[in-house]
């Protein structure tokens, strides 16, 4: 990670280490990086958000770019709009999963592609160092942008979905402004909540990071189908038949009736073993990146692969989509397990126990010798039976240990002995 970028972009809580001066620094370096022509602009429904946003422009067109606003609309939404337009590149301002009280820049090139870190470590050069600018860009809305992403969504999906009834929990983002119409044209029954745009609430015990929320919903009802998404839509949550299930099991099943490049599916270290054995069995086999959807569409335009997700909700189906997307995925979904109106079978895999922590910590205790240490006591003690998983975080100030094992006692007791670590050196 570098100074300004994390693992998905700028992030950080308004008004602390990200403003509207930030920025409108932030818009001279894409310029001084990409150079001039058009860039995309969208944004969630944070509060924060139109600041930012005004600052942004306002950079970018000091630095000579022309702006095309598409309003609020999810982050693969703007991606795809980029493509489209042929713009130089795309930017969204959110914070995705995370409280209203952050916000972030995301950056995608012209292709709807995540910035790699050489270019973000060059666009962080660029906002260290501005150049003086000598000509001013222009301004445009893009008034049906929405529209336009919805018809996307509908000719790439491309099915009858009469009879299916869905339940969708849009956590005041910016799902909100496609989801529902998307589904309905393509025949579905629509529940929907949490769909007003009120920026202040994003997330709030709603969406993506409480599928419960949705689930409580549902009882009494007859719908078996429930999708949260977070913030910016791209991240997905799925509730099938009155249980929340797993981001692994969603990423098999989305693949059920896909045909595999290499018979690959893309995911993550965090990816749980038993998708990587049930892919065996039906020979198929799981091939992992570090955390981070970006490095799971890195790998899967490098090799052509067509499906990768993680469990946390990212599920990209490629080249439909160049990032996370949570409403194509949710529709994809629904066309695997929706056949002549009637719900059939999801697949639910049998995981390996697996738990994680998150504490508050500095990135430097990643190279403390004793934390070093640990790592290889605990994964020598895992050998053959678990696995361990010690990273930073790539969104928040927070060191994140993951321990999977068939036996969960072990579990317990590895985690517990990192947590007392990490509080022992705050």
């Amino acid at each position: 990670m570098g100074k300004y970028f994390g693992t998905d972009g700028i992030r950080g809580t308004y008004g602390d280490n990200l403003d509207a001066a930030l920025a409108y620094k932030v818009g001279l370096a894409i310029v001084a990086y990409f150079g001039k022509g058009e860039v995309v602009v969208g944004r969630d429904t944070r509060v924060s958000g139109p600041e930012i946003e005004a600052s942004l422009v306002k950079g970018l067109k000091t630095g000579g770019a022309d702006v095309l606003k598409v309003g609020i609309l999810p982050t693969p939404a703007i991606a795809r709009t980029a493509i489209k337009y042929g713009a130089m590149c795309g930017v969204v301002i959110s914070a995705s999963h995370n409280p209203p009280e952050y916000n972030g820049i995301k950056i995608f090139d012209g292709s709807g592609v995540k910035l790699s870190e050489e270019q973000e470590g060059s666009i962080e050069y660029y906002i260290e160092n501005p150049t003086e600018q000598r000509s001013v860009g222009s301004e445009r809305e893009i008034p049906d942008a929405q529209e336009q992403y919805v018809d996307y969504l509908v000719e790439t999906v491309d099915c009858d979905l009469t009879g299916a009834k869905v339940w969708l929990d849009c956590g005041y983002g910016a799902a909100s402004t496609v989801a529902r119409e998307a589904f309905e044209r393509l025949g579905a029954t629509v529940a929907i909540e949490n769909y007003k745009l009120r920026g202040e609430k994003i997330n709030c015990g709603c969406g993506a990071l409480h599928p419960d929320y949705v689930l409580h919903s549902m009882v009494g009802t007859d719908y078996k189908l429930g999708f949260a998404y977070d913030g910016d839509a791209d991240r997905l949550s799925f509730v099938f038949d009155g249980r929340i299930m797993d981001g692994d099991s969603v990423l098999y099943n989305l693949g059920r009736e896909l045909e595999l490049k290499d018979n690959v599916v893309v995911g993550t270290v965090l990816s749980n073993t038993a998708l990587e054995r049930r892919l065996e069995k039906d020979g198929r086999r799981l091939v992992r990146t570090p955390v981070g959807d970006k490095y799971i569409c890195d790998l899967m335009f490098k090799k052509g692969y067509n499906l990768g997700g993680e469990q946390s909700g990212h599920y990209i189906v490629y080249p439909q989509a160049t990032t996370g997307d949570g409403i194509m995925s949710s529709m994809f979904l629904t066309k695997t397990l929706c056949k002549k109106g009637k719900i059939g079978e999801f697949t639910e895999l049998n995981l390996l126990p697996q738990k994680a922590i998150a504490e508050f910590a500095d990135q430097s205790i990643m190279y403390d010798k004793e934390m070093i240490a640990l790592i290889d006591e605990y994964t020598s003690r895992l050998s053959g039976i678990g696995r361990l998983i010690v990273r930073m975080s790539g969104t928040e100030p927070k060191i994140r240990v993951m321990c999977e094992c068939e036996d969960a006692r072990k579990i317990d007791e590895t985690l517990t002995v990192f947590k007392k670590f990490v509080n022992s050196r705050r």
